[in-house]
């Protein structure tokens, strides 16, 4: 087997011929909404009449629209379980000019102007209005040291005006202290004068950005992430800097937005992408719709010894009718205005770079199916047969394959069979932690004392003897519970189960063993087995003998963490993850990730 570095992500990108269109309508459309309702700052008196405090919350955004300028939400207004806006209660009456006090900090305030007062407290769903006794929608929350309050309920017993706007509309919630309702026209431009200041909401510009980060081969874009290869099969190829300037691989970033770039064979690139044709040379000298690109930081540079041409992220951003935004942290983004001033998007932004996981190097294998390996209980020592024990028979045979595994690993047992600890870091092989003394109840019949004792001594003494910590945690039996989630967190431990299991243990049969993985075996699987059989170590090497010399597929067989890079998946401490697959890297990504879990 051939090994390269970098890596093939087995993502398959939307060939839907319309794709790049509907990328720059998105941009173009989405993103533009300030545009659409453009009116002058300040024109809120002039709307309303003088007095009338004009407030617009965007969900999900620190910062707020006051009567024309940029203010400080106070917190991060939410959407509650009956899609009801919970709004900071401080900043709200600070903006509406109510009077507020605590009669205890954080848990029962009162609100007050001339005519009415509300009393409101954490927890509770009652809200007393003057003599009135009024049940709230939602009950106030605090959150961070912030008071989250339902704002329409205040917004009745104020008798201020209040219109909610979804998500394609900006995600707005306006509050307008006044009596006379709102109408269509005024609703607009209140609205319009919000979006010219806080800019796009974080919806929009989750699914109408793109995003990208040094040394990741992928990309973000319509809310989705996309590897960056220049052709069907090839691997990755990273986004990288050149003198503080982030460069972008021209020909994978345009194919992972639904576009196409092609080299002519002597010194230019013709580029096709949302419907704008462009040209760009070797020079550095670009058109876009038959129009000169200008600008010193427009540039171009070709790596000698992987042949990809790369364009600065500026002259990118020329290309595909964007604004180029650097977030920081080797993070940039183009969008379809400017994010200047709106620092609360531009950190937004920069969240979501954490999916943009980095390219893979070393020594892991381009192939059609990838599978992580997983052993626990060991490591052994000498037996009938095997005098260095079957671990070291096991690593002598994945040597010979060219396969990576990942070990979870009892303290006990590697502090009484430490001669394979060196050999399994010097070969590739993943480090995991399987608890200290395997105990018979499992970690979820332990309390979080003794949960935390079993895994901490288990790492330390995988540390000692091996000189690395584990980095990942298989507990006893798989058995999950929130006490073992929130150690596994504390501890810095992803905890990582299986979705084959090969049930080594139970029928202690070579052949079987071969079978279950040769016939059930898909790519991102997690394969459990134990290096206590022999019959574990000759099935599971006949299996990889047998895969890899298939014609129709190739195989490789790697660790759980090189599996989940290979995957785009970044694995989190305290999280449970069975397969690393495909599907679950989009379910991670959409947030609607829900892993198997034993108790």
């Amino acid at each position: 087997m051939r090994y390269r570095s970098g890596y093939r992500s087995r993502y398959r990108r939307r060939r839907n011929s319309h794709y790049g269109v509907l990328i720059a309508l998105i941009l173009v459309v989405v993103l533009a909404v300030p545009a659409m309702f453009h009116v002058v700052k300040g024109a809120a008196g002039a709307v309303f009449g003088g007095g009338r405090s004009v407030l617009a919350y965007q969900i999900g955004d620190t910062a707020a629209y006051l009567n024309g300028t940029v203010v400080e939400a106070g917190g991060t207004p939410y959407r509650g379980t009956d899609g009801g806006a919970m709004v900071p209660l401080q900043e709200l009456c600070d903006a509406m000019g109510l009077e507020l006090t605590w009669e205890q900090p954080g848990v029962r305030a009162v609100a007050s102007d001339q005519t009415n007062t509300v009393q409101i407290e954490t927890g509770s769903r009652t809200m007393q209005h003057g003599e009135e006794s009024r049940q709230l929608s939602a009950a106030a929350v605090a959150i961070d040291g912030a008071v989250y309050v339902p704002v329409r309920d205040l917004c009745q017993a104020f008798s201020w005006q209040l219109s909610e706007l979804d998500a394609a509309q900006g995600d707005l919630v306006l509050v307008v202290r006044s009596k006379e309702p709102l109408d269509e026209k005024k609703r607009e431009s209140a609205a319009a004068q919000a979006l010219a200041v806080l800019g796009p909401s974080m919806e929009q510009l989750r699914t109408g950005s793109i995003v990208m980060r040094v040394e990741s081969d992928k990309l973000l874009t319509g809310g989705a992430i996309e590897p960056m290869r220049e052709a069907d099969g090839a691997r990755g190829v990273p986004a990288c800097v050149q003198d503080g300037v982030p460069f972008v691989p021209l020909k994978a970033a345009i194919a992972a937005l639904g576009g196409s770039a092609s080299f002519d064979g002597r010194d230019a690139w013709s580029v096709m992408c949302g419907g704008v044709s462009s040209t760009v040379q070797a020079s550095g000298h670009a058109t876009v719709d038959g129009k000169r690109v200008k600008g010193e930081d427009c540039t171009v540079y070709q790596d000698e010894e992987t042949e990809v041409f790369y364009v600065s992220a500026p002259l990118f951003a020329a290309l595909t009718g964007t604004v180029y935004t650097d977030l920081g942290d080797g993070a940039f983004a183009f969008t379809a205005m400017s994010l200047d001033g709106m620092d609360s998007k531009k950190a937004y932004l920069s969240s979501l770079k954490d999916g943009l996981t980095p390219a893979i190097g070393g020594d892991i294998p381009e192939a059609d199916v990838y599978v992580a390996l997983t052993f626990d209980d060991g490591p052994t020592g000498a037996l009938s047969g095997y005098p260095d024990g079957l671990t070291a028979t096991l690593l002598d045979g994945l040597k010979e394959r060219g396969a990576h595994a990942t070990f979870f690993m009892v303290g006990e047992r590697v502090d009484m069979f430490s001669g394979t600890m060196q050999r399994l870091v010097d070969e590739g092989h993943e480090l995991g932690n399987h608890t200290m003394t395997h105990p018979m109840q499992h970690l979820t019949g332990l309390s979080p004392d003794g949960i935390r004792t079993q895994i901490s001594s288990a790492t330390s003494t995988i540390q000692e003897k091996a000189g690395q910590p584990p980095t990942v945690l298989r507990p006893v039996g798989g058995g999950v519970n929130a006490d073992v989630k929130a150690v596994a967190k504390e501890l810095g431990l992803p905890i990582i189960n299986w979705s084959l299991d090969t049930e080594d243990w139970k029928y202690r049969d070579a052949a079987r063993v071969k079978q279950v993985i040769v016939d059930q075996v898909t790519d991102g699987a997690v394969v459990l087995m134990h290096d206590l059989y022999s019959t574990s170590v000759e099935g599971v090497l006949a299996a990889i003998d047998e895969l890899q010399s298939r014609t129709d597929k190739t195989y490789a067989f790697v660790t759980v963490s090189e599996l989940a890079a290979v995957k785009g998946i970044t694995l989190e401490p305290g999280v449970v993850y069975n397969g690393l697959t495909e599907k679950v890297a989009q379910e991670i990504a959409d947030g609607t990730y829900a892993p198997t879990e034993f108790t």
